[in-house]
């Protein structure tokens, strides 16, 4: 039996096929100095096929979406989309 296997980019959706040239993005605790900065960081790596399977990794389909990723990070300490409800942001 074949093993199918696809991913998606968690920023856009976009599909990865085989010739894509994608990239990987880690989130993660560090020890951080000042009490009042955020203790993550945001780290991008080039496409590895045996480390897109771990759960922490998540799938960026290039360079406007790693951007994208990087300002929901900065933002919000997540890759998560900002959902607004009415004048409330969640």
């Amino acid at each position: 039996m074949a093993w199918d296997e696809s991913f998606t980019c968690d920023i856009c959706g976009k599909m990865k096929l085989e010739s894509n040239h994608w990239w990987m993005v880690t989130l993660g605790d560090v020890f951080c100095f000042e009490a009042d900065q955020p203790p993550k960081h945001f780290s991008i790596v080039p496409w590895n096929a045996s480390e897109s399977r771990n759960e922490d990794v998540h799938h960026i389909c290039g360079e406007g979406c790693a951007t994208k990723a990087l300002e929901r990070f900065m933002s919000t300490g997540t890759l998560a989309k900002e959902v607004h409800l009415g004048s409330m942001h969640v």
